[in-house]
């Protein structure tokens, strides 16, 4: 699975997927990620930017620690093929071979989830970020990739 599975349409924070690890560390130290989160760069503006910018596609490849960027245009409902209905909310993810990032937005809060990658993955497998190396990763992602796509636009107008 390449987009990120919710199971209603609310922001998770600091739970896991399933909702079942409601843990008081996972808390504090996704409350210190989101305080730590530059907030001028990635804030629902910028991140609309990007989502629905009509130069980017559903994936893109670019050079990042980082490289592959997926972006889920709109939210919608999913029925999987256990029966079981999943929300797959407006995100945009950055991923490697090994990990994925997503900024999840729902309803004008973004929500920052991360996803270990392996080959028997599950639709339902994330968790919060709750370290701090990783966002910074992420906002070297997400900056070098606004800039690519607004040095494009600036490219295409003239």
């Amino acid at each position: 699975m390449t987009k990120i599975y919710y199971l209603d349409d609310e922001a998770l924070f600091h739970l896991d997927s399933t909702k079942k690890t409601n843990s008081l560390l996972w808390k504090a130290m996704y409350k210190r990620v989101k305080k730590n989160l530059n907030t001028e760069l990635i804030n629902p503006l910028t991140l609309k930017e990007i989502i629905f910018n009509k130069y980017s596609m559903e994936s893109i490849v670019y050079n990042s620690p980082l490289p592959n960027v997926m972006i889920q245009k709109g939210s919608n409902w999913y029925l999987s093929d256990d029966e079981k209905e999943y929300y797959l909310p407006i995100s945009l993810s950055f991923s490697n071979d090994k990990i994925r990032f997503d900024l999840v937005l729902i309803e004008g809060e973004i929500d920052i989830r991360n996803v270990e990658l392996n080959d028997n993955e599950t639709v339902l497998k994330h968790k919060p970020m709750l370290l701090l190396k990783n966002l910074k990763i992420l906002e070297i992602c997400f900056e070098l990739l606004l800039d690519e796509l607004r040095n494009y636009k600036e490219d295409n107008i003239t």
